[in-house]
């Protein structure tokens, strides 16, 4: 009697078996992510090659097992046959995106995103997109800008003392209005172009400028203008890229030109891992003040080194940091003014939807300057720390609203340079993509 039942049960697997479809055995194998197994399942029926649903799940194993130009073909069959398959036409453009098409890949994509599909295509949508412009920006010259315009406040606008009445080496003194912290609204816009320019395959140069404007509603003498124009070359070996700029730059203080800086900085990364990336920063920069500032003057040398790691799951978060040193050199002979320079800083980033990410960030520095102050006596030391946290809301592919909260304090043991800071921020912005 058992072996009756056995055998029945051993029949009607086989009937299920036989039952089965050229179709579903594959399906049956995708689903288990055989793609090899469901392309080479295919590969048994050439006869079946043009009845849609056999054309729409070989394409896609084809392309899984590394077969794109075969997939390709089986796709565009289908979708010549269901042009309003949005499913299809995703499978597609990734197909032509396997295969290297990047212009077909895009026009596909593009033709999707304009049947305003669901968030989460949206967002792996996005993503494609953005390794097509990676990729093209290596192969042809490329343009790409921002502009941003917002409102906020700012609670120490010119970086003073908490209290007029202060406390010194020398003793107690009463620092002038100016120099006492002031708190306004600000208006605030900023802008920037770059062109990409690639020579060969790894190597591409690339030029940019940028400009921002910082307008205070009421303590204008503080309005902040820069504008910036920078340069360089890039060269990507495998899981290293290695790349140099150099820029110039100006700071407008209240219309009056305040601060210039030259610099030139080197900077290798390498991909450790999928989800790993380390940096290494050298940075050489020359201050040149303006006026009663000139004494000032300086060479500033920096090193920095980095990592960044996503961490995967929930809201994709992403960890951060660097550590760097460096000295201010002045070159008016004014060590009081010089300094050796130390620091850290660590953030977070996630995604809590497709629309939304969320950061945050803390950073510390030290500064301990070459010499004592003249007039004072003392050696100045100073610690800087910072918390910054912000979101931005995609609005669309292009537009972002952004709001950003910052928070800073100096401490040094000269009271005339310690201050706290405030600034919150809201902005809307546009990226070309």
């Amino acid at each position: 009697m058992a072996l009756g039942v056995i055998a029945l049960v051993l029949f009607a697997g086989v009937a299920a078996d036989a039952s089965a479809t050229p179709v579903d055995e594959i399906k049956a194998l995708l689903a288990r992510g055989d793609a090899k197994g469901a392309y080479a399942r295919a590969k048994r029926y050439p006869d079946l090659l043009g009845e849609p649903a056999f054309d729409y799940h070989f394409g896609i194993a084809a392309v899984d097992a590394g077969h794109a130009a075969e997939g390709t073909l089986a796709l565009e069959r289908y979708v010549i046959t269901y042009p309003n398959d949005r499913t299809a036409r995703l499978e597609l453009a990734r197909a032509y995106f396997v295969a290297g098409d990047n212009g077909r890949s895009r026009e596909e994509f593009e033709a999707v995103m304009k049947t305003d599909p669901p968030p989460a295509v949206r967002a792996n949508v996005d993503g494609y997109l953005g390794a097509i412009r990676q990729r093209e920006s290596r192969s042809r010259t490329t343009l790409a800008f921002f502009a941003e315009g917002g409102v906020g406040y700012d609670s120490n606008v010119n970086g003073g003392v908490g209290s007029a009445n202060v406390t010194l080496p020398i003793g107690p003194v009463i620092v002038q209005p100016a120099g006492v912290k002031r708190g306004d609204a600000f208006l605030m816009a900023a802008g920037g172009l770059q062109i990409n320019v690639p020579i060969t395959p790894d190597v591409s140069a690339f030029v940019a400028i940028s400009g921002d404007t910082k307008n205070h509603l009421a303590e204008d003498a503080f309005d902040l203008r820069s504008i910036a124009l920078a340069g360089g070359g890039a060269l990507r070996r495998q899981r290293d890229l290695y790349r140099v700029t150099a820029s110039t730059g100006s700071l407008l203080l209240d219309d009056t030109r305040f601060r210039d800086i030259r610099g030139l900085t080197a900077e290798w990364q390498r991909q450790v891992a999928p989800a790993t990336l380390v940096n290494l920063v050298g940075t050489y920069a020359q201050l040149a003040y303006t006026g009663g500032n000139a004494a000032r003057d300086a060479d500033l040398y920096s090193v920095g080194i980095g990592a960044r790691h996503g961490l995967g799951g929930l809201w994709d978060p992403a960890v951060s940091g660097m550590v760097n040193v460096g000295r201010e050199r002045n070159r008016q002979n004014r060590d009081d003014l010089g300094r050796d320079f130390y620091g850290l800083r660590a953030g977070v980033h996630g995604r809590p939807t497709d629309r939304l990410e969320v950061s945050a960030a803390a950073s510390l520095q030290r500064s301990e300057y070459l010499d004592a102050d003249g007039f004072l006596g003392s050696t100045r030391r100073d610690w800087y720390a910072a918390i910054e946290v912000g979101a931005g809301l995609r609005l669309t592919r292009e537009w972002t609203l952004r709001g950003e909260l910052v928070t800073s304090r100096n401490s040094s043991n000269v009271g005339l340079y310690e201050y706290r800071r405030d600034v919150a921020l809201v902005k809307l912005r546009y990226d070309s993509r």
